[in-house]
């Protein structure tokens, strides 16, 4: 009896001590090489959604523009301005209009409304 209460006894602990070593082993496999970030204390606090938002915002999405769309703020400013429009095979923008170019497509824009007048694809 001493002898199977014994045996018993030994199988919980190795098994119980496998168990915490396993578990530990898995966040340094899965988990930036062992680091711990805000988007792991994010996920173990319930806040999901919120982990999730982050790895979209680390992913830029390519977005098809059409004729007829408003243009976001973000890509009004000079940063997409494209001021040579001739060197890429563009023609003259009419006054109150002008060329930005977003992701491989260039977009002929109203300069105050942001409205979408004609979209170009670029070969690039």
């Amino acid at each position: 009896m001493k002898r199977l209460l014994t045996a018993s006894l030994a199988v919980l602990m190795l098994a119980g001590g496998a168990g915490a070593a396993s578990a530990q082993d898995w966040r340094r496999d899965h988990n930036n090489n062992g680091r711990y970030d805000q988007r792991d204390r994010a996920y173990e606090q319930g806040r999901r959604d919120q982990a999730r938002a982050e790895d979209r915002r680390d992913r830029r999405e390519y977005r098809r523009w059409a004729k007829g769309q408003r243009l976001d703020r973000q890509y009004r400013d000079n940063r997409y301005y494209v001021s040579d429009y001739r060197r890429y095979g563009l023609r003259q923008p009419p006054r109150g209009y002008r060329w930005q170019r977003v992701d491989n497509q260039y977009l002929l824009t109203a300069v105050a409304t942001g409205l979408i007048a004609s979209v170009i694809i670029a070969n690039r």
